[in-house]
């Protein structure tokens, strides 16, 4: 540890700091960072030591056997979702899923949607039934996700996570008690809007893909919105209309893989898991090279 001298220069912390690290590489990973930092002054040669033995520490060692457990971990630092891995209310908290159709010469469909719940069976979220990409999910064809979290920001990390695998279909009583109510009224409004149009509906498909619904007035969206809102309150909406209207999916992936930097990494790690044979369980993580 260099002795606390006022004129000792930034570049003899950092040797001091070299040596240490050097002398046993088994103590290197004994030593706090934060401890560390406490005990040296705050010169910049120093700091990017620390920084750069932080990032050869995360390196190596894999963030988490379960990699539904590392987002969901990462989601509850960052006040997303509560310890059971439900969405905190009134979070934004969003993922993508691609899925291909049957047409190859027809692009990928891409949506985001509400994540519900992480947890280590996978990720929940909700949609509303009836819609081509519904179908698509509900009928077990492979798809992809981008999950993103985290800032890019001086001393802060994001990570993005890609992966492969499954959606299933869950009964909606297991978790609608935590859904947000804006979401239940816009899906119960839409469908509604469905039943008045009854045969005419195809009327109100859009000329490109023909999946997407117009919308002919807004006045009346914004009225039957404000309408089922009230009954939704006042348990008026049974539940069939409600499992009629609303699918619960969970996204059961069979591979992950995480890229994790921020403005200070020297080196942006990524890593990459895959399940076995059976599909429940995970192999251990593989370190990645970042591109």
């Amino acid at each position: 540890q260099p002795q606390d001298n006022k004129k000792t220069n930034s570049n003899s912390y950092a040797t001091a700091v070299t040596n240490i690290l050097h002398t046993d590489k088994a103590t290197m990973f004994r030593i706090s960072t934060i401890t560390l930092s406490k005990q040296l002054p705050r010169h910049v040669g120093a700091n990017k030591i620390l920084q750069s033995m932080t990032v050869r520490t995360m390196a190596s060692k894999s963030p988490g056997s379960n990699p539904l457990e590392v987002i969901k971990k990462g989601c509850l630092q960052r006040n997303l979702c509560d310890e059971h891995g439900y969405r905190r209310p009134g979070i934004h908290w969003t993922f993508s899923i691609a899925v291909s159709p049957d047409d190859p010469t027809q692009p990928p469909n891409l949506r985001t949607v509400g994540v519900q719940r992480v947890s280590e069976d996978g990720i929940d979220f909700i949609m509303k039934k009836g819609c081509g990409t519904c179908d698509f999910l509900a009928s077990g064809k492979a798809l992809s996700i981008l999950h993103l979290q985290g800032r890019y920001m001086p001393g802060e990390t994001v990570e993005q996570w890609r992966g492969e695998g499954v959606c299933e279909t869950r009964p909606l009583n297991e978790i609608i008690d935590h859904l947000p109510t804006y979401s239940l009224v816009a899906m119960l409004s839409s469908k509604s809007i469905e039943h008045e149009k009854g045969a005419l509906v195809e009327e109100l498909k859009d000329k490109v893909s023909g999946k997407r619904l117009a919308m002919e007035n807004k006045s009346h969206m914004t009225e039957l919105i404000q309408s089922t809102r009230l009954a939704l309150e006042n348990g008026e909406i049974s539940d069939e209309t409600l499992d009629e209207s609303i699918q619960v999916f969970r996204f059961r992936p069979s591979r992950l893989e995480c890229m994790i930097g921020g403005p200070d990494s020297v080196l942006w790690n990524r890593w990459e898991w895959q399940t076995n044979g059976s599909g429940d369980d995970w192999n251990p993580a593989k370190a990645l090279l970042p591109h």
